[in-house]
């Protein structure tokens, strides 16, 4: 093996590879790169059994890629990448000298670097099984995720509950996500009639998230056990979460008895404030509510307290005191990014809707917090 290739786009493809490099993988040739030279164009494969990702390199005018010589071989990530991220030079030199011996060179530097043979590792499959893949602007796919994948839990107790929820029928595609005390649902329409009801783990859509920036479109394909998401010449394929998702349409509440419009800047700004007040870990900020303003005050078992006014734009129903989380709150207005939010209540002990006025696409839905004071 032995070819020449810019820096810069190397290091960029590395970089993508790196994303499905875990450190506590049983295999040991999963903590490295596999690198395939073939006549005209350089492959590069990762995973960690879970997400695996698949990238290619053709020569072209950027990468300036010169292959001298094919073969395969398996390098340790992290010392690949740091090696190709400290050469001081514009291309890199990669040739395999004595074996699995390779040697990595560029400017004035050289490393040499023992790899595996490439027998050792898995073989991965990055076929497409399935027969109706479909196309999302990214950033359309990156606003979905910004929305809803936030609310995922980090517990482990309900894995489902570790992922976001993807399911289409008649024409729409549905997105959830919740970790019991709270919602994030977002919903778009789609070009085509999809019918599928899936759970992709959080941590995975990230690693997405960062890849495709730069791109115009993301290809999704689905079959039982994964997700395929297809852009430029790279493929990443991530597991699907087994257990069923709850439904979560039966949380939202049929009606409602009060609605608070407000600024939401200056709700973001006055929990902001009292984040650092908790008491058993938390944040609890009480609302009292009325036609003309928001008395948000919290406290703590240390007798810190806070107290802030906030001035309604407008507010339909009866006077309310309802507690949540402030943290919870505080996502929520920040997923809608509208200047001003509208939040319904059904009650003081009944979840509340956050959203953006005369628009249900995003819904973001809070429990609330018992409070005895």
């Amino acid at each position: 093996m032995n070819f020449k290739i810019a820096k810069k786009e190397f290091l960029d493809a590395l970089s993508l590879s790196s994303r499905a490099i875990s450190s506590t993988t049983p295999l040991p040739s999963l903590s490295g790169i596999k690198i395939s030279v073939t006549d005209n164009s350089l492959v590069l494969v990762s995973s960690d059994s879970n997400i695996s990702i698949r990238t290619s390199i053709n020569n072209n005018d950027k990468n300036a890629l010169i292959i001298n010589e094919t073969g395969e071989i398996v390098l340790d990530a992290r010392y690949l990448l740091e090696i190709v991220r400290k050469i001081d030079g514009e291309f890199i030199q990669v040739e395999t000298i004595d074996g699995t011996l390779v040697k990595i060179s560029g400017g004035n530097s050289e490393f040499k670097v023992n790899g595996m043979e490439a027998s050792e590792y898995p073989n991965i499959s990055f076929d497409i099984r399935d027969n109706s893949p479909f196309k999302l602007e990214t950033t359309l796919f990156n606003q979905i995720i910004d929305e809803t994948a936030f609310a995922c839990s980090e517990k482990e107790t309900r894995p489902v509950l570790t992922g976001v929820n993807f399911k289409a029928e008649n024409g729409k595609l549905y997105a959830n996500a919740t970790d019991s005390y709270r919602l994030a649902s977002k919903t778009i329409d789609l070009d085509s009639d999809l019918n599928f009801n899936i759970t992709v783990p959080s941590k995975y859509l990230s690693d997405i998230y960062h890849s495709i920036s730069g791109e115009k479109e993301v290809t999704i394909a689905i079959d039982s056990q994964k997700i395929s998401f297809i852009f430029g010449n790279t493929i990443i394929d991530t597991r699907l979460l087994d257990d069923e998702f709850p439904d979560t349409r039966r949380l939202i509440p049929a009606s409602f008895s009060q609605k608070l419009t407000v600024s939401a800047r200056e709700m973001i700004n006055a929990i902001d404030r009292t984040l650092f007040i908790k008491a058993d870990g938390k944040n609890t900020v009480k609302m009292n509510i009325d036609s003309e303003k928001i008395e948000l005050t919290s406290t703590n078992q240390s007798m810190i307290s806070s107290f802030e006014e906030i001035k309604v734009i407008s507010y339909e129903g009866e006077p309310l005191e309802i507690s949540c989380s402030g943290k919870y709150l505080q996502d929520a207005i920040k997923a809608i990014g509208a200047d001003e939010i509208t939040i319904s209540f059904s009650g003081e002990l009944k979840p509340m809707v956050v959203r953006k006025e005369d628009d249900d696409s995003l819904i973001q839905l809070i429990s609330p917090v018992r409070t005895y004071r």
